[in-house]
């Protein structure tokens, strides 16, 4: 995922690439917002940005053997965490469903957690980061990087985080090891445990602007004409998911 892939958001682009340039990557970052405002594209192209070795001022070089593994959400030091249901026994952790859940991404980085209920076929069922999560995580940063870059772990849904998985994940929070992004993703931020939250850098995503989202669906040919376009970026409230 490339910065400029993605709809407007261009002050925290910005401020991503700063934070880089200067040297001042955040070990743990809260990007929070509305549904379909861009957080997950975000979190996912500024993990790109600073695994990239050819990035410019403004993005990542986007061809580069750890942009291509990036693209496809299959880098060796990008992890994720996020909501599973146990529709089965054999389904313990989020590893058991990342194949699904980077299908999904791939397809529409604008999912919001229905479209990822759907995919996993557990409609009606509650989901969550479950208490195990916490172990994989764990072992997962603790492995010596691939490319000698930062690991990153990117939580999905943060707030759907079982409360024993949240307490075990302090300490690390606390003290993550060398090289170590955290970029939670959260549409409900106030859920989080206060503890959680005062380890996180917050950055809020704002709404999109109907002039953004016009662009947006005029560009990707979602709408025909322009007037269609301004009429649902009016009925949208600054939300891209219902279109993507």
């Amino acid at each position: 995922m490339l910065l400029k892939d993605i709809i407007g958001q261009q002050a925290v682009k910005r401020e991503l690439c700063h934070s880089v340039q200067e040297g001042k990557i955040p070990h743990a970052l809260l990007l929070s917002g509305s549904a379909g405002v861009g957080k997950l594209p975000l979190a996912l192209a500024f993990a790109q940005y600073v695994a990239c070795k050819h990035r410019t001022d403004t993005d990542a070089c986007g061809v580069c053997p750890t942009c291509l593994q990036y693209s496809k959400l299959q880098h060796p030091d990008l992890h994720f965490a996020f909501p599973i249901v146990k529709v089965d026994k054999g389904a313990e952790v989020c590893d058991d469903y990342l194949n699904d859940f980077r299908e999904m991404v791939r397809s529409n980085p604008y999912c919001d957690p229905d479209d990822w209920t759907m995919a996993m076929g557990a409609e009606k069922k509650q989901s969550l980061i479950y208490e195990k999560e916490s172990s994989e995580i764990q072992r997962k940063l603790s492995l010596k990087s691939f490319a000698d870059g930062y690991k990153v772990m990117i939580v999905w849904q943060p707030e759907k985080m079982h409360i024993a998985c949240a307490n075990k994940l302090l300490k690390l929070l606390e003290e993550p090891p060398e090289m170590t992004l955290f970029l939670f993703v959260s549409e409900h931020p106030e859920q989080l445990l206060p503890t959680i939250i005062s380890r996180l850098r917050p950055l809020p995503i704002p709404r999109l602007t109907d002039e953004e989202i016009v662009e947006a669906l005029t560009r990707q040919g979602v709408v025909s004409n322009p007037q269609q376009a301004h009429d649902v970026a009016r009925l949208a409230g600054g939300s891209y998911s219902s279109w993507a």
